[in-house]
C-alpha cells in the first residue's frame, strides 16, 4: 500500500492537475505525475530518476513558452507571465528531483527542499497564472491592481527564496509580505469579477471561493517567515500544511484556476465597465 505524506500529495495534484490547468497538455503533465507517484515508493536515491519527466515536460513547455513570446522587445505583461510561469515550474521540477535524490544542496533540507516544489508550483506557477487572467478585461483603476498583482506575484518567490539560502530576516519575511499583498490583490480582483460571471454560476462561485480563502492563511505564511527570526507565535511545518497549505492549493488556487478554464470563450461577460 503506498503511503504518501500530505505534501508528497499535493506535490502531485500540483503536476496531475494544477499545472495543466495553468498551460494546458495535460497528457504530459499527467505522465510526468504518474512518474513523480513511482518516486515516492521507495527512499529517495534511485527512485529519484522517476521525476525526470516532471523536469523534461517543465523545461520543453517553458523552451515553447519563450519561442511563443518572441523577442522580449515585444513582451507585454501577460507575455512576461506565459514564460515566467513554465519557468517556476522547471524550479519546482528541480526541486522535488532534488528530494527524491537526496541531495541536500545550498543547506536546505528536508522538509523545505519538498516544500520549495510545493512552493513554486502554487505560489509560484498557478499563482501567476491566476493574477495574469485578471488582467483581461480589467478597467482602470482596477486594472493598475491587476499589474501590481502579476508584479507583485511574481518576484516573490525569488525573494522568498533569496530569504532561505542566506538565512535573512528581511528577504525571507519581505518575500513572504511580498506574495501576500500579490495574492490579496487577485482575490480582490476575483471577488469583482463575481458579478461579471454572474450568469454563470458555477464559475461565479469557484471565483467567489478563490478570493475569499487566501486572506487569513497568508497572514500564517507570514507569521511563520517571522517566526524563524524573531519570538512571534507561529505554526509547525505540518499545521502549516494542513491550514495554509491546503486552503491555498485547494481553494484560491485549484478553484480560480478551474472557474478560468470554464470561462474562457466567454469574453461578452468578462469585460468590466470602466470606473
Amino acid at each position: 500500500m503506498i503511503s504518501l505524506s500530505l505534501i508528497d500529495q499535493v506535490v502531485l495534484l500540483g503536476i496531475a492537475v494544477v499545472l495543466p490547468l495553468c498551460m494546458g497538455d495535460p497528457w504530459w503533465w499527467g505522465g510526468a505525475a504518474g512518474a513523480a507517484l513511482l518516486s515516492f515508493l521507495g527512499p529517495a536515491g534511485p527512485y529519484g530518476l522517476l521525476t525526470l519527466p516532471f523536469l523534461l515536460v517543465a523545461v520543453a513547455t517553458s523552451m515553447r513558452a519563450v519561442r511563443a513570446a518572441g523577442p522580449i522587445s515585444t513582451w507585454t505583461l501577460g507575455c512576461a507571465v506565459d514564460v515566467l510561469a513554465p519557468l517556476y515550474a522547471v524550479v519546482a521540477a528541480g526541486a522535488l528531483a532534488q528530494s527524491r535524490f537526496g541531495l541536500q544542496l545550498l543547506d536546505l533540507r528536508e522538509p523545505i527542499i519538498e516544500l520549495t516544489s510545493v512552493h513554486y508550483m502554487f505560489a509560484g506557477s498557478a499563482a501567476l497564472v491566476l493574477a495574469g487572467r485578471t488582467l483581461s478585461g480589467a478597467a482602470r483603476p482596477w486594472r493598475q491592481v491587476a499589474i501590481g498583482a502579476v508584479l507583485l506575484t511574481a518576484v516573490a518567490p525569488p525573494v522568498v527564496a533569496v530569504g532561505f539560502l542566506t538565512s535573512m530576516a528581511a528577504p525571507q519575511v519581505g518575500g513572504a509580505v511580498i506574495m501576500t499583498l500579490g495574492v490579496w490583490a487577485t482575490a480582490t480582483l476575483q471577488l469583482r469579477h463575481v458579478r461579471i460571471f454572474r450568469r454563470y454560476p458555477v464559475e461565479a462561485v469557484l471565483l467567489g471561493v478563490s478570493g475569499v480563502a487566501i486572506w487569513v492563511p497568508m497572514v500564517l505564511a507570514v507569521a511563520w517567515a517571522a517566526g524563524q527570526h524573531w519570538d512571534v507565535p507561529f505554526l509547525s511545518v505540518p499545521d502549516m500544511a494542513r491550514t495554509h497549505g491546503l486552503a491555498n492549493a485547494f481553494a484560491f488556487t485549484l478553484c480560480g484556476l478551474v472557474a478560468r478554464h470554464l470561462g474562457r470563450g466567454r469574453a461578452p461577460a468578462h469585460q468590466e465597465r470602466p470606473g
